[in-house]
């Protein structure tokens, strides 16, 4: 009986070490899909800041803004409303 306890001993410290493996494995494809996700989703995101900067482009144009405050309401000032340094 004391012969075989190193023996079995050994099988399942291989065991155990390929069951390391398999988990390894399996996280190692899991950390991989979570990137390409992460990915995706970067490239999506980097499309909406372009995007919303190129909005932020145009409704900072004195036109644009003077066609926004004449639909609120606004007018532009009279003189005595003009405050000169």
């Amino acid at each position: 009986m004391l012969g075989r306890m190193p023996w079995i001993a050994l099988a399942a410290g291989i065991g155990v070490l390929a069951a390391g493996q398999v988990w390894l494995s399996y996280k190692r494809v899991d950390v991989a899909q979570d990137m390409a996700r992460l990915k995706k989703e970067n490239i999506l995101l980097v499309q909406d800041v372009q995007s919303l900067k190129l909005e932020l482009a145009s409704m900072m144009r004195p036109d644009t803004l003077r066609r926004l405050a004449r639909e609120m309401g606004m007018a532009a000032p009279t003189a005595m409303q003009v405050v000169k340094p």
